[in-house]
């Protein structure tokens, strides 16, 4: 038994067990304060490094330049010029940046002598990058979300956006529904540039994890990732099946170093997409209308055709991000297209 009679703050703590700290130290999960736990005292020193859970927010890179931001708008350039003209063979000269460019954000955590090398316990891990820019806004893009599933390389990838999203106006609605529900030519190509800006920031997200694992192999708990952003855009996830993959796959090939200042991303492979769009849509759980409504579904062309049954699990709780989805879903007319890899 501890006694009530000790002054201390301290004692408190003192008096719960091993596994009711850790329990709490999941909990808190975010690496800053988990760091600051191991100064505590001997036995949070000891018992820290074995929290499962470790939330990271990644600071931005105070020298960066925002390459990353003027890399992906490049390349967003160059297919708004070359779809008008050559629709789908430009997929094939997209580049990767320069080598001398640096990073926007800060990972020395996350390097081989960073301080997430400690945690050899941990099964679940989060990244939330810093915001670069709204995503897609200089493409007419008022709202554009995506969730992206990989292993050793992609496997489906979820986009909604829409050209205008805001608190629902029902006379308005009413009157534009009734708009005939057909893409023309120009507005097809935007919601492909959407689809390539979404395509591009989930490959740098998946070679940012191989990366951090060929310089983290001691953590071979690890059964779930998600890298984020600030600005709650993407959703990168790997589970447990594809982190085994992604090991396997690193064990193949050279990765570069993490402290390696290029920026990279892995190759998408040939996919199939399909797309459905709406004049308007109502999200009435929400309580948001979407104009120009889209939704992207892709899967890698080798694993066959797209299935939509509405049962993906990379839709999560989120509103309206779900609450979209499962509406648009079940919309009759869909576009079908091949996107050749890049």
């Amino acid at each position: 038994m501890c006694s009530k009679e000790e002054g201390e703050e301290s004692a408190y703590f003192d008096c719960l067990p091993d596994a009711l700290l850790l329990l709490i130290f999941n909990k808190l999960h975010d690496l800053k304060s988990l760091t600051a736990c191991l100064s505590v005292s001997k036995r949070f020193n000891a018992l820290v490094p074995f929290a499962d859970t470790v939330f990271i927010s990644v600071p931005v890179l105070k020298q960066s330049s925002s390459v990353s931001s003027s890399f992906v708008n490049g390349v967003l350039r160059f297919f708004s010029l070359n779809l008008f003209l050559k629709p789908l063979r430009c997929f094939h000269r997209i580049t990767a940046p320069p080598k001398s460019t640096t990073r926007s954000f800060d990972l020395s955590c996350c390097r081989k002598d960073g301080v997430l090398k400690i945690f050899k316990e941990m099964k679940s891990l989060h990244l939330e990058l810093p915001g670069d820019g709204e995503l897609g806004s200089s493409y007419g893009a008022s709202f554009l979300q995506w969730k992206a599933g990989f292993g050793s390389n992609l496997k489906t990838c979820i986009m909604v956006g829409a050209k205008s999203f805001r608190k629902c106006s029902r006379e308005e609605e009413r009157e534009e529904f009734m708009e005939e529900s057909v893409l023309n030519d120009d507005e097809l190509k935007l919601r492909v540039i959407w689809t390539i800006s979404c395509l591009i920031s989930a490959s740098t997200r998946h070679c940012l994890l191989k990366q951090i694992l060929s310089e983290n192999p001691n953590i071979p708990l690890l059964e779930r990732v998600v890298i984020s952003d600030s600005n709650k855009q993407g959703m990168f996830c790997v589970g447990k099946e594809e982190l085994v993959e992604m090991r396997n796959s690193i064990n193949l090939q050279q990765e570069s170093p993490l402290s390696s200042p290029s920026v990279e991303r892995s190759p998408v492979p040939e996919l199939n997409v399909k797309l459905w769009y709406l004049p308007v849509l109502e999200l009435p759980n929400s309580g948001y209308v979407m104009k120009g409504a889209t939704l992207v579904l892709i899967k890698p062309v080798a694993d066959g055709m797209i299935e939509a049954d509405g049962g993906d699990p990379l839709v999560g709780d989120e509103k309206p991000f779900r609450e979209a989805v499962r509406k648009m879903i079940k919309v009759k007319k869909s576009y079908l297209m091949t996107m050749s890899s890049f």
